[in-house]
């Protein structure tokens, strides 16, 4: 009871906001009752802000933040039955690699098309009456839009990956006020925010049907395709498409102009690729790296690309898979008896050895990170169970923490970042080829 006089806290997101722990999932502006709450672009994301004049005090926003909390013991045993669990990738039924038996899909896509097939699968199926899925903007192909997809085309469509902020969960509001079983494509922060949201909302719970994950390293700012841009000589007034992935695997950057030549940039494999950029965490958000969950663990269904030495010939595009609910089992093995998908059983130790550099960075480095935050006196969002006891700082752990703190303030400096734009794409892989093999010690 509080004391008299004394005046309860109503907590919002702006607290998080202030405490620069929002992870821009957009989950707060999707189930505000009165719609008190608008996304902005700020420092290169999608940071929301409260209209005192609409704003009610509910404080279900604050609730449904994955930003500032993230209770996995009690979501686990909310979704989960008695079944595996592997402590870097979480809970799982089984693992794969595949691909889209979609010759066209699979190219198009980012790494075997799997999660386009299974949404076009599900929806002409009558499984799903639609899916929260993202693409870029028509009329702003620099920023992305999400949306829900009803059919086939609007689902290829919003095919590939986006390597800047997304704010998928602000379609919830649209989900709340119709009819129907949806599916939602997401990161791990947007799967996070839409099962605290199910939680509190019987009418998202019962609508969504389908969570697929998409696995995640970090993010990247819009401050760093800016960069990309910059450093391409582009004019974002004659930019009428773009697209981070696709055409291939690993595919690359591909910016469409109104006036000239498309410009492109591959993702791996050439001195000149962009990805080596961003993997040395130059505009990587402060709050991806406070993130436990590299591998979506909270959704049915886990994607990602799979980086393995014998699929390194691989042209077209293949995925790693992880079953974790009975649904995602079920509507897999669907896929695979139509013969929409290619799929083949694989041991769990393959997801790890796929993912090794990114599991390192986000699981075992983590403590270390939480630690170095904590010196510097930034916030650090609350988890259960809590991670900083699950692996004490070691020295280099605590060294690679630096060097990603570093690169992150570097890319906010403007100053930097111009000396950057002139740093030819090679230094850049030479620079993560160094962090990378430190990062095997």
């Amino acid at each position: 009871m509080n004391d008299v006089g004394e005046k309860e806290v109503k907590h919002t997101v702006v607290q998080v906001v202030e405490n620069e722990l929002c992870c821009g999932c957009g989950t707060c502006v999707g189930v505000c009752p009165t719609e008190a709450i608008s996304l902005n672009i700020s420092e290169g994301l999608f940071l929301p802000s409260v209209d005192d004049r609409l704003c009610i005090e509910c404080q279900l926003c604050f609730r449904v933040c994955p930003g500032h909390s993230v209770d996995f013991q009690v979501l686990c045993s909310s979704i989960f039955e008695d079944q595996p669990y592997n402590p870097m990738i979480g809970s799982y039924l089984s693992c794969y690699v595949g691909h889209s038996c979609d010759d066209q899909i699979r190219y198009a896509s980012t790494s075997g098309g799997i999660a386009t097939q299974l949404l076009i699968f599900a929806l002409e199926n009558g499984i799903i009456d639609g899916a929260i899925v993202t693409r870029m903007r028509e009329e702003n192909p620099l920023e992305p839009e999400s949306f829900i997809a009803r059919t086939r085309e609007e689902i290829i469509d919003a095919s590939r990956s986006k390597y800047c902020p997304v704010a998928a969960n602000v379609v919830l509001k649209d989900i709340l006020k119709e009819e129907g079983r949806f599916a939602i494509v997401g990161l791990p922060c947007h799967i996070h925010g839409v099962l605290k949201a199910e939680g509190l909302l019987n009418a998202l719970r019962n609508r969504i049907v389908l969570h697929i994950g998409l696995l995640c390293s970090h993010m990247v700012n819009f401050n760093g395709t800016d960069f990309l841009i910059d450093k391409l000589n582009v004019d974002r007034s004659n930019v009428k498409g773009l697209s981070y992935r696709g055409s291939g695997w690993p595919g690359g950057l591909m910016i469409k102009l109104v006036k000239g030549p498309d410009v492109g940039l591959p993702l791996f494999g050439s001195w000149n690729s962009y990805w080596p950029v961003f993997s040395s965490f130059f505009f990587t958000p402060k709050r991806c790296m406070m993130c436990p969950d590299q591998s979506a663990e909270l959704a049915d269904i886990s994607l990602g690309d799979a980086w393995l030495p014998e699929l390194s010939y691989e042209r077209k595009g293949k995925s790693i898979i992880v079953t974790r609910t009975r649904r995602g089992e079920e509507l897999l093995s669907l896929a695979k008896e139509n013969k929409v998908l290619e799929i083949k059983s694989v041991k769990v130790e393959k997801v790890l050895e796929s993912q090794a550099i990114n599991l390192r960075i986000k699981k075992d480095d983590l403590p270390s990170r939480l630690f170095l935050y904590g010196l510097f006196g930034k916030n650090r969002p609350r988890y259960k169970p809590d991670p900083e006891y699950h692996n004490r700082p070691s020295v280099v752990a605590v060294l690679r923490a630096c060097f990603i703190y570093l690169n992150i303030w570097a890319s906010s400096n403007r100053i930097i970042v111009g000396i950057l734009k002139k740093v030819p794409f090679p230094l850049f892989r030479f620079y993560y080829g160094l962090y990378k093999y430190f990062s095997l010690i």
